[in-house]
């Protein structure tokens, strides 16, 4: 049994009965993955913790979750340079879509290929997985940044020589329906969280 502890709200265990001669062995998976982003790797709008993305993915790479993801984040270089104390095997990095909103592109270029650059000197021998954006209903409205797809074209060119670090493009990884949106325009339901977790899962699993 795994127990997901919610992010949004305090946990208190008051009491755990177990039966006679029983025992409980905590159980450390082997892997360990760091997943940067936003409110979507977060697991903002997931019924539970267990139906974020990113714990599904997790589990399924038998890794134990670091989850540094802020809602409504953006690439920000000066977090990509703070450094852990273990060696992680995986990192996720997803921004792009508050980036489209918030600036202009030549900022965001600058700040995508620094927070890479940082990221890939602190942790030289992980492996590092770009995912770029995945649909947004409102993604045709006019932003100062341009085109929404150019947001992935841009994290292209920005790793395209930074040797640990490979895209996986997320644009398809949700179905684009509003159904499997719990907003009905950009974070995934539970089961917008299960075709993303299972896409991302067989992009990575070939690649590692």
């Amino acid at each position: 049994m795994c127990v997901h502890l919610p992010w949004s709200v305090k946990t208190l265990i008051e009491e755990i009965s177990i039966d006679d001669n029983a025992f409980i062995e905590g159980m450390k998976p082997e892997k360990k993955l760091i997943a940067y982003g936003d409110s979507i790797t977060h697991g903002y709008d997931a019924l539970r913790p267990s139906n974020r993305y990113i714990a599904k993915l997790a589990d399924m790479l038998g890794a134990e979750e670091y989850n540094k993801a802020i809602g409504g984040e953006r690439f920000f270089p000066e977090l990509a340079k703070l450094k852990d104390a273990f060696v992680p095997d995986y990192i996720t990095v997803a921004y792009g879509t508050n980036d489209w909103s918030c600036m202009d592109e030549e900022t965001f270029k600058h700040k995508c290929k620094a927070f890479y650059t940082n990221i890939s000197q602190n942790y030289p021998e992980a492996k590092i997985f770009a995912i770029t954006p995945i649909w947004r209903k409102d993604m045709s409205e006019y932003r100062e940044f341009g085109d929404f797809r150019k947001v992935e074209q841009d994290i292209r060119s920005a790793v395209m020589d930074i040797k640990n670090v490979t895209v996986v493009s997320g644009f398809d990884f949700v179905p684009k329906d509003e159904k499997y949106f719990a907003d009905l325009r950009l974070h995934p339901n539970d089961e917008g969280f299960g075709y993303q977790a299972e896409n991302l899962y067989k992009e990575i699993k070939v690649l590692i």
